[in-house]
């Protein structure tokens, strides 16, 4: 189906859907298509009251989001996760879950958090919530997964300055 088509398309696997006019797609690979931005779809809501919950539970080390924890500190954006995303070469843009779209809530579900990549009109599960805490912390661990999984669903990062 083409963007700007409506309705369901009975030609795509169980693991695509159309909706809003673009195919989204949560595991078959998108052939050598370019990764044109990242959302970071957090497991925790917008808002002031909220942040201050979510940093509480960072301090006390308690159930919070292990996607908040890899890139934020009580403080803001962490120093070595900022430096890992201008390395990327591409916008990484921030969604709460109360801030989902239908289509990025049809795409996700309950699968939180998450990292979705858009390639032309398409969106893809990338990272899954069980590979995010398998990070254990570790930024570049999240950066080489991002890297892994794309490449598994046959999508390319943008090549960045003195890469190969």
């Amino acid at each position: 189906m083409t963007p700007g088509s409506l309705g369901p398309c009975l030609n795509h696997s169980p693991s695509s859907f159309v909706l809003g006019g673009m195919t989204h797609d949560t595991k078959s690979p998108v052939s050598g298509r370019r990764i044109e931005r990242l959302l970071f779809v957090y497991n925790a809501d917008s808002g002031v009251l909220n942040s201050v919950i979510d940093s509480a539970k960072k301090l006390l080390a308690i159930n919070g989001c292990p996607l908040c924890s890899l890139t934020h500190s009580l403080v803001g954006e962490k120093s070595d996760w900022r430096t890992c995303k201008e390395s990327l070469g591409m916008p990484v843009e921030y969604v709460h879950r109360n801030e989902l779209t239908s289509s990025l809530r049809t795409l996700v579900g309950e699968q939180l958090p998450c990292v979705v990549a858009q390639s032309g009109g398409d969106l893809v599960l990338l990272l899954e919530p069980e590979v995010i805490q398998r990070c254990k912390g570790s930024v570049a661990d999240l950066r080489g997964r991002i890297r892994m999984h794309a490449s598994m669903r046959g999508l390319e990062l943008p090549r960045v300055d003195g890469e190969a």
